[in-house]
């Protein structure tokens, strides 16, 4: 059984007849001949005497007698059809040939033997009724050509701009398709292959399509291919699409260099344009030349902008623990403006930290980090300060585009004294809610804290 499943999952086809079909290790084939369950055998004595077929597209009306009679019948399956069609029956209209065709595979099933029939008059022969098996198997004894699309939509198209699309054509019938000319009509499509050609049973023949126009406006056209398939000598392929003034992108700045005299997180704005005449698509990817990946990003990188409209860019330089120096990046912007490639910005950051930065930090002042981080659903926040907490001390949220998300107030904190050092710990438990005490969804989040002159800033996950 195992050898017939491995050659119809290698797209083969298969013929099985057999009196006890649908028992023992035959069962395991039922999917593959799409057979039902009920697949089993008569256990009561009922003699087939004619074999009629189940009249479809594929296997055409006949009638033969059985000359086995009661001798051979007992226990003959009646099959049950899950997946697959009724071909024929017997006389007291039990199924006795069910076919398949999986898509990859075909079958044929039946529980009466070919060697039993008998010939009738004219055409109702065994002879025809094997015609059919094998042209259900192997496909039309004529040319039969078939094409992948009844239509080709170019969809949106830009003036001056070449376009393509791919229609298979293919033979399914036995005989030899003659492709005698292929002929193209409507202003702005063009063909350029091969005109007349020949395709053997399952061969296949690509043809490409092409568009260009310089005018906007609806445009249709046909493809006509001639051939010797006697059902389809001319099958028309149809044609359209519009064309649109395009969108046109502008940035601003074209290149982004910083310099930060602290480890304090920055922000920057990059403007993005459309000021031509259909929408503008564009994703935006960050590549970081140097080792330390993360110190920049930006709010989002997915942006849709209508015709005169335009879009911020938040850039997010973060210089935490990196050493003083240069630093370069950059935003590759992909788009769909037909007249540019896409737009490289070139990004440097400058750490040149000063002597003011330096007695800030050793005046001990400094926020600590968040922990767990990320994290869900909540996280403590920790500081130390060489002063007490005044009202000019704040410690708020922002999201990613710089909105303030919660103020913590710093009544919530509990100080801790480190003996020796002169400065006092403090720390704080955000629960990932706003102001509203309404819960923020999963992202990046800043913490910032200020205290007099002081200010420091860290990123945060919250990953829900």
């Amino acid at each position: 059984m195992q050898k017939i499943i491995n050659f119809l999952d290698a797209g083969k086809a298969v013929y099985l007849e057999s009196a006890i079909i649908g028992t023992g290790d035959h069962a395991l084939l039922r999917p593959y001949f799409g057979l039902g369950e009920n697949s089993i055998p008569n256990i009561y004595y009922s003699e087939i005497e004619t074999l009629i077929a189940d009249s479809t597209e594929t296997f055409t009306s006949y009638s033969l007698n059985y000359l086995y009679g009661s001798n051979a019948d007992y226990g003959i399956d009646i099959l049950d059809f899950n997946e697959g069609t009724p071909l024929m029956h017997s006389q007291d209209d039990a199924v006795r040939g069910v076919y398949y065709d999986s898509g990859s595979y075909r079958t044929i099933a039946s529980s009466t033997f070919f060697g039993g029939m008998a010939d009738g008059t004219n055409e109702n022969t065994k002879a025809q009724v094997m015609g059919q098996y094998l042209s259900f198997f192997t496909g039309d004894p004529i040319p039969n050509i078939i094409a992948s699309h009844d239509e080709l939509d170019f969809g949106i198209t830009f003036p001056e701009s070449p376009y393509l699309l791919e229609l298979e054509i293919s033979n399914l019938g036995w005989d030899t398709l003659n492709v005698t000319d292929v002929v193209i009509s409507g202003e702005g499509f063009n063909y350029f292959g091969p005109t007349d050609f020949e395709l053997v049973y399952s061969e296949l023949q690509i043809l490409e399509i092409g568009f260009e126009i310089d005018e906007p406006g609806q445009y249709s056209g046909d493809l006509t291919i001639f051939s010797n398939d006697p059902d389809t000598p001319e099958l028309v392929i149809q044609l359209s699409a519009e064309c649109v003034l395009p969108p046109i992108i502008q940035c601003n700045p074209l290149s982004v260099e910083i310099t930060i005299t602290s480890n304090q997180i920055h922000e920057g704005i990059m403007i993005l344009s459309n000021i031509g005449a259909y929408d503008l698509n564009c994703e935006l990817v960050v590549t970081d030349s140097s080792q330390y990946a993360g110190w920049l990003e930006i709010d989002q990188d997915s942006l849709f902008i209508q015709p005169g409209g335009s879009e911020e860019i938040l850039l997010i330089f973060d210089p935490d623990g990196l050493e003083a120096g240069q630093y370069f990046a950059e935003i590759t912007i992909y788009h769909n403006d037909p007249t540019q490639d896409e737009l490289i910005i070139p990004i440097t950051m400058t750490l040149n930290y000063t002597n003011v930065y330096d007695d800030l930090m050793s005046a001990n002042n400094k926020l600590i980090g968040n922990y767990p981080n990320p994290f869900n659903p909540s996280t403590t926040i920790s500081f130390s300060l060489t002063t007490e907490i005044t009202e000019r001390t704040e410690l708020t949220i922002y999201n990613l585009k710089g909105q303030k998300i919660k103020d913590l107030s710093p009544s919530l904190c509990h100080p801790e004294f480190i003996e020796g050092q002169g400065e006092s710990k403090y720390s704080v438990t955000w629960n990932g809610t706003d102001d509203n005490n309404q819960s923020v969804s999963s992202g990046i989040y800043f913490y910032k804290l200020k205290s007099g002159n002081f200010e420091q800033t860290k990123k945060m996950i919250l990953m829900k």
